[in-house]
């Protein structure tokens, strides 16, 4: 901020100079990154993003194998439960038990009013 008001007192070209002064001397590190070679640095940052990259993937592709997997398991398991006769006539008479259940609740709901 102080070099923000000191341009202000000086005449409009000197100011400008100094301006692109303090310009050149902030970005001068930004350009010489851009321009240099890549460094050792630069190299393990690849590498490790790399690493990163490649295990987000592969958890991903294990998580679509395992859904895929345990819905085809699934797919046979109930497949294979739905044609068995005796779960579903455990089903009908565990229904037909409570529609009884159902019709004396009704029956006695009904001679409780009159």
């Amino acid at each position: 901020m102080a070099r923000v008001n000191a341009l202000d007192e000086l005449p409009w070209l000197p100011s400008f100079f100094i301006f692109l002064l303090f310009l050149a001397i902030e970005t001068s590190p930004i350009f010489a990154k851009l321009i240099s070679p890549k460094g050792e640095y630069d190299i393990k940052l690849a590498n490790s993003e790399s690493e990163l990259n490649t295990w987000a993937e592969q958890n991903a592709y294990q998580r679509n194998v395992l859904l895929n997997t345990d819905n085809i398991i699934n797919d046979r398991v109930y497949g294979d439960i739905s044609t068995e006769e005796e779960l579903y006539a455990y089903k009908k008479k565990i229904a037909h038990e409570l529609m009884k259940k159902q019709q004396d609740a009704f029956f006695k709901k009904q001679t409780r009013i009159l």
